[in-house]
């Protein structure tokens, strides 16, 4: 990860607290349903997030490659997932909660 990366979520703590609430959803839904395919839904809103602001966070997590978004179909709608960019960016302590296969296969 660059330094300029780094430097924007730093800056942009509501940015650290959508990829925070989108790892938290992942890491519980793979604990509790086994066929979770690694893909969160669009969150309507997320604590410490404006949700007057909230669509612009979630462009610029995907544009500065935290984020990967996947709109397969109209009735799934948008669907998010942490890169290993995203999931490195919330912390190391937090990767390592995530099996080794899982994070390669959600690269």
């Amino acid at each position: 990860m660059n330094d300029f990366e780094l430097d924007q979520l730093r800056r942009n703590p509501s940015w650290k607290a959508a990829l925070r609430h989108y790892w938290d959803f992942q890491v519980s839904a793979r604990a509790t349903t086994p066929e979770f395919d690694g893909w969160i839904p669009r969150a309507a809103q997320i604590p410490q997030v404006d949700p007057a602001t909230l669509s612009v966070v979630h462009g610029r997590l995907i544009a500065f490659g935290f984020l990967k978004f996947d709109l397969t179909n109209r009735e799934l709608g948008m669907r998010y997932q942490l890169t290993p960019l995203g999931k490195q960016a919330i912390g190391e302590a937090d990767v390592v909660t995530e099996p080794a296969g899982e994070l390669a296969e959600s690269a």
